[in-house]
């Protein structure tokens, strides 16, 4: 149970969580809220295919107007090479299914494993949230 730690940034995306059904459900969760201020919540769609069927259905549009920065499909934040990579003592919690040591950037970040729902409802609170409890 992590539940209460604070985090910085919010990571709904790649392959492993990016799915369509991924983002509907963030979304439905986010739809008519604000993530935390000082909070980066960054979506990427697994594919092209997937991002353009979000568009279409305004899924995309409902997780912007939350404050999400929508991403081009690709796995930079995933791997720690762009768009999101983790400063020193940076703490994601992330959709994606790799944490080791310097994944997501800094070595000394951390990143926290979780479902779309909970990375959406973290980036609510601004620290690791049961989605329950929203």
């Amino acid at each position: 149970e992590q539940s209460g730690v604070r985090i910085h940034q919010a990571y709904i995306g790649s392959c492993t969580g990016g799915r369509y059904h991924d983002l509907k459900m963030a979304a439905e969760l986010l739809r008519g809220r604000k993530i935390a201020p000082g909070l980066r919540l960054l979506v990427s769609p697994a594919s092209r295919e997937i991002y353009n069927q979000c568009l279409r259905e305004g899924i995309l549009e409902v997780l912007a107007e939350a404050g999400a920065t929508v991403l081009a499909s690709s796995c930079g934040a995933c791997l720690g090479i762009h768009s999101g990579t983790l400063a020193d003592g940076e703490v994601c919690i992330s959709t994606t299914n790799r944490n080791f040591i310097g994944r997501m950037g800094s070595k000394t970040s951390s990143v926290y494993l979780a479902s779309p729902v909970t990375v959406a409802a973290s980036a609510l609170t601004g620290h690791i949230t049961d989605p329950r409890e929203i």
